[in-house]
């Protein structure tokens, strides 16, 4: 018997269960313990995925589990991963870890299947390209087989459709490989001044940067007793400035989902990422449209490359640390913007964040406001005067 139903089963042995429809969308649990008057409602769905997979979803959230990091022993599902820096966390993990078995997602097929083969290349492995895409797998696989195709899969999948994350949990579960840990790399963005960006990139800024996170860590929370939630918004969460309009409010949202969610999942491990730049495909593609002003505002910050972001992450869940970030900026950055739901210990040197986010916000900030401010008013006067001489 698996822990889960282990879990399950000596719940269902404390209390007497009854079941009785509460509408068309849910099912209501209503279990009432024997030992005294207290009763508790446990929602269980009974739509989609979860009328194949219906289990009690109560867990007791101060059950003992392991919370530390570790790359072995683990079913790793990476959204994102079939470029960039979640191409680079599967690299790593299939490379490195020993009976940890990888699971790449995005959209394109066609792109999955090329990351898994240079994946596999990177770590001198050979993988059968007819079986690794989970989607197309209608039996179980034979995870007793130690070979390396039981390690590295992938699943297409658009994460901005709910009903398409509830497919890849179905087929997920259906070959015994829900998740341990999760990585939400997928996103990206399309710098422009606001008034520029068409309908199309405005809803594309939302569907990649905020409802691919919603819908995954959503079902991952009502579908898993336990997991390791590794959310990535940015460093502009913390500095949200011009041009950033498509990107950054949503990475705003990521943060605070992030927030909420270690409140309401104890049993869970809540990580979150702020990043800055680094190199690749969606980093070179971000160049082509940024405005100027959002280059002078950032500044001559050189990117890192996709590895060295992924081991600075890597050392710091490593060291138990749960709000990360990957440059001196992005600290700074951060130490300006602790706020009510930040969790003291959970980044690096938290004291001396603290110490130096009150100094500066007293007289370091507004001082730099005020320059950015004028910045911006001198590129505008500047633009507008161009557009000016262009029509004279």
């Amino acid at each position: 018997m698996s822990r889960n139903s282990t879990s399950n089963q000596r719940l269902l042995n404390d209390f007497d269960i009854s079941v009785h429809d509460d509408d068309e969308s849910s099912t209501i649990l209503e279990a009432t313990k024997t030992n005294n008057t207290d009763t508790i409602e446990l929602g269980i769905s009974s739509r989609s995925a979860y009328s194949r997979t219906s289990r009690v979803l109560y867990i007791d959230p101060y059950e003992k589990w392991d919370r530390s990091f570790k790359l072995n022993n683990q079913i790793v599902l990476i959204t994102g991963g079939s470029q960039g820096l979640g191409k680079s966390f599967a690299t790593k993990y299939f490379k490195d870890a020993i009976n940890t078995t990888v699971i790449i997602s995005s959209r394109s097929e066609k792109k999955l299947t090329t990351a898994s083969l240079d994946i596999a290349s990177k770590a001198r492995r050979s993988v059968d390209p007819s079986k690794i895409n989970l989607a197309k797998m209608t039996n179980p696989i034979d995870l007793s087989i130690p070979s390396a195709s039981n390690r590295l899969f992938y699943i297409p999948c658009d994460l901005s459709n709910y009903n398409n994350v509830q497919s890849m949990f179905d087929t997920l579960q259906l070959h015994n490989l829900l998740p341990t840990q999760v990585i939400a790399c997928a996103g990206g963005s399309t710098p422009k001044l606001f008034k520029d960006l068409t309908p199309t990139e405005l809803e594309l800024g939302v569907k990649t940067n905020y409802l691919t996170v919603l819908y995954l860590a959503h079902t991952v929370a009502r579908l898993l007793d336990h997991c390791h939630l590794i959310l990535f918004a940015s460093s502009t969460t913390f500095f949200p400035f011009i041009g950033y309009s498509q990107y950054a409010p949503m990475k705003v949202s990521v943060k605070a989902l992030a927030s909420i969610l270690r409140q309401e999942l104890p049993h869970f491990r809540i990580s979150c990422v702020y990043p800055g730049n680094f190199k690749s495909e969606g980093f070179d593609n971000e160049e082509l449209t940024k405005p100027s002003i959002t280059k002078i505002i950032e500044g001559p910050s050189a990117p890192i490359s996709s590895d060295e972001c992924r081991d600075k992450i890597l050392k710091w869940l490593k060291l138990g640390y749960d709000d990360i970030t990957t440059d001196l900026i992005g600290w700074i950055l951060m130490s300006l913007d602790l706020g009510l739901n930040k969790h003291s210990t959970s980044s690096p040197l938290w004291v001396l964040q603290f110490l130096f986010g009150v100094t500066a916000n007293l007289i370091v900030v507004p001082i730099y406001m005020l320059f950015c401010n004028i910045q911006i008013t001198k590129w505008f006067k500047k633009q507008h005067e161009n557009r000016m001489d262009q029509l004279s």
